[in-house]
């Protein structure tokens, strides 16, 4: 569990990349690194999680192929 909680997740599915991680800084390189070469990103977004004491952050990035 404490990998999931401290490590990073990404996905992306449609036209969006989604990720976690301990800082906004983090989490939107995360969502980059799943966005497809050569699309085009038109948004990006992030909320703070808060994770017992501290907060992470999930940041979704669209994009047009």
């Amino acid at each position: 569990m404490a990998s999931l909680l401290w490590g990073s997740l990404a996905a992306a599915g449609g036209h969006r990349a989604t990720a976690q991680g301990p800082s906004e800084q983090f989490a939107t390189a995360e969502a980059m690194r799943v966005v497809p070469k050569g699309a085009t990103i038109t948004d990006t977004t992030c909320k703070s999680i808060d994770v017992g004491f501290s907060s992470r952050y999930q940041c979704t990035i669209t994009y047009s192929p």
